[in-house]
Parts: structure tokens; C-alpha cells; sequence
């Protein structure tokens, strides 16, 4: 009896052991509101270092004035060193982002004749992976100009890592932008 006793709990053991093995293993962990916590902490650090809301908003105003008619896609290459972030202006930069973009007015989703306003996105992490857990999108959608009270930002379509579900509003006309969980 005793014997049988033993081999059950040694079963059962294996059994838990492998069960937390494959959770671990699969990327269950961290859990996304620990990586998003985490992810907005280094963000709001990077903020601070870049001057604050209002110098990242100045920026990204001179950005897509200086690029009202073309456009303006940055993306990092992974070939490149982390502070590599040639074209972009200082505020922007310290953000340290993965993918700066915006679309020129009238090529917003949403966006009217009336409205006429551009969103520089601004993505600080996001990777897809297959086989593990992807690292979730954060990133930052400024609006401009001042006219733009009805945008709201739309969720990306894409792979987890690459696009954006939830928002937060963080400022005037700033918004905070992530990932499915």
C-alpha cells in the first residue's frame, strides 16, 4: 500500500513538474499586464529623457511639416547599432523607437476634407515570433494639428508584436497604443 502510495505521488509530481515545465516553456510568462507595466515604465522614462510630452510633441509637428506632402516612414534595422536612429529629430529619438511613420493627411483612415490631420506613429517595441510568446506592440499615436478632437486611434490588423488593439489617451492628442495580450 505504502509502495503504491509513493508511486502515485511520484506520478503526480512528474506530473505537475511537467505541466509547469510546458507553461513556462511556451512563454505563459511573464503575463502581458507584467510586460505591458513594464514596457510603460521604460516608456515614460524615455518620455522624460526626450524632453517631456510637449518636446515630443513639437517634434513630431516639425516632422510632418517638414514632410507634409511625401510622407515619412523610419523603420530600425536589427543589422543596425541601437543608436542608430539617423532622420530622426532628438526628441523622437530618444524614445529609442523601432518604426516611426506618418501618412500624409488625406491618407488617413477616418479623415475627412475637413478634418485634414495627420498621426505620427510612433512604435517603441513590438517583435512577432513564432514558436514563443510574441513581445506585445507598444507605441504612441500623435495627433496634429489641434483640429483633430475626433481621431481615435483604430487597431492595426496584423500578427501579434506588429499590431495594436487598446489605446489610452496620455495627453492632448497623444496616444498611448498596444498590443493584443
Amino acid at each position: 500500500m505504502i509502495a503504491l502510495s509513493v508511486i502515485l505521488l511520484i506520478g503526480l509530481f512528474y506530473y505537475v513538474a511537467i505541466g509547469l515545465f510546458n507553461y513556462f516553456a511556451s512563454g505563459g510568462w511573464p503575463p502581458a499586464s507584467i510586460v505591458r507595466r513594464d514596457q510603460r515604465k521604460v516608456a515614460m522614462e524615455r518620455v522624460q529623457a526626450a524632453g517631456g510630452w510637449p518636446a515630443l510633441q513639437r517634434a513630431c509637428e516639425d516632422l510632418v511639416e517638414s514632410n507634409r506632402e511625401t510622407g515619412f516612414d523610419w523603420v530600425h534595422g536589427f543589422w543596425l547599432p541601437s543608436e542608430a536612429t539617423n532622420g530622426l529629430p532628438p526628441a523622437i529619438a530618444a524614445l529609442q523607437p523601432l518604426e516611426v511613420s506618418f501618412v500624409p493627411p488625406k491618407a488617413v483612415p477616418g479623415s475627412s476634407d475637413e478634418s485634414n490631420f495627420s498621426v505620427v506613429h510612433i512604435k517603441i517595441f513590438g517583435i512577432h515570433r513564432t514558436g514563443r510568446t510574441a513581445i506585445p506592440y507598444f507605441g504612441l499615436d500623435f495627433v496634429y494639428p489641434t483640429n483633430a478632437n475626433s481621431y481615435i486611434p483604430r487597431p492595426g490588423g496584423g500578427v501579434s508584436g506588429n499590431s495594436h488593439d487598446s489605446y489610452l489617451k496620455v495627453a492632448d492628442r497623444i496616444y498611448e497604443i498596444y498590443g493584443p495580450d
